[in-house]
Formats: C-alpha cells, structure tokens, sequence
C-alpha cells in the first residue's frame, strides 16, 4: 500500500508541475497579449474618435459670415523723426595709435 501511495503522490505532483508549466508558459501570455490588444484598441479608438469629432466641429463652425464679422484692420505707425540706427557711423577723424614713450 506504500509503494502505491508514494506513485500516486509523484503523479499527482508531476501533472501538477506539468499543468502549472503550461498556464505560466502558454495560457497566461496568451491571455496578456489579448488583454494588451483589447487596451490598446479601445485607447486608440478612443483617441481617432475625438480627433475626429474636432475636425467635425472645426468645419461646421466655420461660417463665411462670421469670419467677415472679426476682421481688424490695422494701420501702419507714422514716423515723424528718421531712425538714427540708419546713419553711417563717420570716419573722418583718424585715430591716434598709442605710441610708446
């Protein structure tokens, strides 16, 4: 009764490990990819959704008449005095080199 107790228990401990092998080696990536691609479609939904529902609304409330309302317009500074910056800076007195002594 021994000996038949002792292989029970090698067998069940061997299909143990066999079956705790296959769900962290096959099972439980499998089911983490399909779970990363379940996330990464709903975000990715998610986002395309929104942009396209602001490049909905940017052209719907784009009216003719309301871009004619909001013109500025805008008249240039007059100048009285010329810009000095302008000016050629003068050459005509020559300097003097420090000479010696």
């Amino acid at each position: 009764m021994n000996k038949k107790n002792i292989l029970i228990s090698i067998a069940v401990l061997g299909i143990g490990i066999i079956i705790y092998k296959l769900l962290l080696g096959l099972v439980l990536p499998i089911a983490l990819f399909v779970s990363l691609g379940y996330v990464l479609k709903f975000l990715l939904k998610d986002s395309e959704s929104d942009s396209v529902k602001e490049v909905s609304q940017t052209f719907t409330s784009s009216d003719s008449s309301s871009s004619i309302d909001n013109i500025v317009e805008i008249k240039p500074i007059e100048e009285d005095k010329p810009v000095e910056e302008d000016k050629p800076v003068e050459e005509d007195k020559p300097v003097e080199e420090d000479k010696p002594w």
